[in-house]
């Protein structure tokens, strides 16, 4: 007996099937699927591989081909099903079999404990502050201060995450161990890392005429599904949540199983409380707040049939569920639905395929749904449904502009307006609370005009330039345009020109400053560390403990507060000049979801964007919640640039620690690729630095292939790639990386 093997090495050589002899004491328990160890390479070195197949002969001979040594686990990690769905990722985003497989996996497998450390509550309060004020004050002890601080704020957590956390060695633990301040204990990972919290049974709620519509239309789908694909664009506030829950009782009624996909940052104590309170221990949640074990555990119980329902980040569209109908994309125009590490998959093209294969049904749902979804719902390649009306007939919240340029006219250089330092303290004064949400999601500066808004951007893509502070320049990541600073602005010849940026940190002290009665709560990644950082955060907002929050998007949606009243978005064009030909729709997508935050109870919802350029159409038409005046002029602007969706892009990003090996590399395939595109069905774009032109002393450059045919964009792209490798082989190693992406939401 012959076994086909994938072996776990992510190397181009290696990424093929390998034969091996199934020993007879094996023979009984060999399945597609199982994780063994075989001897691999001349050194016969043990290494980790994975059965896909087995086969009667070989084109080595038998007596050749090496034996498995033995086999890993009790159990496949993975079926049939899933082995079909990683041949088909290898295809379909150029990647190698093995990181498809993996990444279908727990990061680790049979785990079923795990050490959980906590402060010692029997020494007395004021004892252990002392102690934590004498330990800062000592450099040699002030690793234990920070353990001793952060397991004040916290109850129990992972010993593996408190040393992810704070970047702390086992030393500073087993000293505090010693001290008797802390204790350890051994946990068993089978209980549901929400036991801390008491839910309680609800039951479905009366819905309004538009859901009725949507989940009967929904149903009937699902009872006949061959893999159909639906998307549901509902307002906020329109309760789409709701309406997945009516579906999902509908699905374990029929004995089937569903996936929830949510982005990570909408994973809410909200959220883990709507679904937990209806569907109770049905319902497992997977996120990278939980410990590896945890996540094993409830991979585990999906895979045994032991729960119905999965709710999780694009990673849970894996679920090894026995019985799958049913894959709900919400928020689905998140980018954290594209993986950003091979294979660069995106959730919702896997979650289709899943459904196209177990005859399911996939629902992608937004209040702002991409363009690529709705494109394709226009031209009649997936269902459309819409709901124009909040479940409570509320109105949406107002909104207005404020117009920046003219503050700074006024004599006003604060980040606040005039207008929205009025409407904060109202609020304060009413006992209604505020949230102020920076639009800081982009990676790159712009330069711009405070006078007048005017943005500096490349002629030949329309797209804004990158500043680079170490030489005040600006440079074009698209094409590699390149432009020197102006001293006054083109537009208007004002002096007020400058890069633009700001951070949370900032924002919070001057809120203090303006506001010093105001409690103030800040979430970002710097404050909502730890398994439960964002549930503190967001319980502490929701009884009232705080009047203001600020944060990035983080907030910006899945996040339900009655008494929120203003939100204030204190720089709508962060993400409007960012270096990409969809920062329109992100802008529009980013401040139509904060805004839908406001007015969500029985008061009337405010909402003031400050910006520099008020005219633009993402920001117009977010003011008035109008996305079919935004899609229409997005569309038809991406059509004339042939922009995705009348395209597809191919990237090619090359790095290395010699910034001339990888500039001579990125033009020496850039010129095969020239070579290979004669007729000239291929538009490049390029060689030019990537966005972020370093990282971790790695210098990044780029190559931007568009057609409108992704299968020979594919085919042409790896063809010169593999011709370059070709080249370079005869040269000598030039120590330079190549990644691709297919049809990429980042490029940093």
């Amino acid at each position: 007996m012959i076994a086909e093997v994938i072996i776990e090495i992510s190397h181009q050589n290696i990424d093929k099937v390998f034969h091996y002899i199934v020993p007879k004491n094996l023979e009984s328990k060999v399945k597609i699927g199982l994780r063994v160890k075989v001897p691999f390479g001349k050194g016969n070195k043990k290494i980790r591989g994975y059965i896909v197949g087995f086969s009667n002969n070989s084109s080595i001979e038998y007596e050749k081909l090496k034996s498995i040594n033995n086999i890993e686990d009790l159990y496949p990690v993975f079926d049939e099903h899933m082995l079909e769905l990683a041949k088909w990722m290898k295809d379909y985003y150029g990647a190698r079999m093995i990181d498809c497989l993996k990444c279908m996996m727990p990061p680790f497998m049979k785990i079923t404990s795990e050490k959980y450390i906590s402060i010692n509550r029997q020494i007395p309060l004021e004892k252990l502050k002392n102690i934590i004020k004498e330990y800062k004050n000592k450099k040699k002890y002030k690793a234990q201060a920070r353990i001793l601080s952060f397991l004040m704020d916290n109850n129990e957590i992972p010993l593996s995450e408190i040393k992810k956390i704070l970047q702390i060695s086992n030393s500073s633990i087993k000293s505090l161990i010693n001290k008797n301040l802390i204790q350890i204990k051994e946990v068993d990972l089978d209980k549901d890392p929400y036991s801390h919290i008491d839910f309680k049974k609800t039951k479905p709620l009366i819905p309004t005429h538009e859901q009725k519509n949507v989940i009967e239309y929904i149903i009937n789908k699902l009872n006949n599904a061959k893999g159909e694909e639906i998307l549901l664009h509902g307002i906020t506030g329109s309760g789409k949540t709701e309406i997945y829950l009516q579906i999902i009782d509908e699905v374990i009624k029929l004995g089937g199983q569903a996936i929830v996909l949510v982005p990570e940052i909408s994973l809410t104590p909200q959220t883990v409380e709507r679904f937990k309170n209806r569907f109770g221990e049905k319902v497992a949640f997977t996120h990278s707040k939980l410990s590896y074990g945890e996540r094993f555990v409830q991979w585990k119980k999906a895979k045994e049939g032991k729960i119905s329902v999965m709710i999780g980040p694009r990673s849970a569209v894996f679920t090894p569920f026995p019985s799958l109908k049913l894959i709900i994309l919400d928020e689905e125009h998140e980018t954290t639905y594209k993986s950003e590490i091979s294979p660069k998959y995106h959730a919702k093209e896997v979650a289709k395929k899943r459904c196209d294969m177990v005859g399911g049904l996939c629902l992608r749902s937004s209040a702002t749904p991409s363009l690529d979804s709705y494109y394709e719902a226009k031209q009649g390649q997936i269902s459309l449904l819409t709901i124009n009306n909040r479940v409570n007939n509320s109105a949406l919240p107002k909104v207005d502009i404020i117009d920046m340029r003219k503050e700074l006219e006024a004599g006003n250089r604060s980040i606040f307006s005039i207008k929205l330092k009025e409407e904060i303290q109202k609020n304060l004064d009413k006992k209604e609370q505020v949230i102020l949400f920076l639009n800081r999601r982009g990676f790159s500066n712009f330069v711009s005009c405070r006078k007048c808004g005017y943005v500096l951007k490349c002629k030949n893509c329309n797209i804004s330039y990158t500043y680079h502070a170490y030489n005040n320049s600006l440079q074009c990541h698209y094409c590699g345009d390149k432009a020197t600073v102006p001293s006054v602005c083109p537009q208007c010849g004002s002096s007020h020109i400058k890069y633009f940026g700001v951070g949370t940190e900032k924002v919070e002290e001057k809120v203090k400053e303006e506001f010093p009665e105001a409690r103030v709560l800040r979430m970002d990644l710097d404050t909502a560390k730890g398994k439960y950082g964002h549930e503190k955060i967001l319980n502490k907002f929701k009884s009232m403990e705080a009047d203001i929050l600020i944060g990035t998007q983080m907030i910006a949606k899945g996040h339900d507060f009655p008494n929120v009243t203003l939100v204030g978005i204190l720089a709508a064009d962060l993400t409007l000049h960012i270096q990409d030909f969809r920062s329109a729709e992100k802008t529009f997508q980013l401040l139509t979801q904060v805004s839908g935050r406001a007015g969500r109870g029985n008061l009337p919802g405010r909402v003031l964007i400050q910006t520099y350029t008020p005219d633009h159409y993402s920001i117009q038409t977010a003011k008035n919640h109008d996305y079919l005046s935004f899609y229409n002029k997005e569309i038809n602007l991406r059509q004339r640039l042939n922009y995705p969706p009348f395209t597809h892009i191919f990237s090619i990003l090359i790095t290395g620690e010699n910034e001339k090996n990888v500039i001579s590399s990125t033009y020496g395939l850039m010129e095969i690729m020239k070579f290979f595109n004669k007729k000239k069905k291929f538009e490049l774009y390029g060689p030019a630095p990537a966005i972020i032109s370093k990282i971790k002393n790695r210098y990044r450059w780029r190559i931007l292939i568009k057609c409108k045919d992704r299968d020979l964009l594919m085919q042409y792209s790896f063809y010169c790639i593999n011709k370059f490798n070709q080249i370079n082989q005869t040269k000598g190693k030039l120590d330079i990386n190549i990644q691709t992406d297919i049809d990429p939401l980042i490029m940093v």
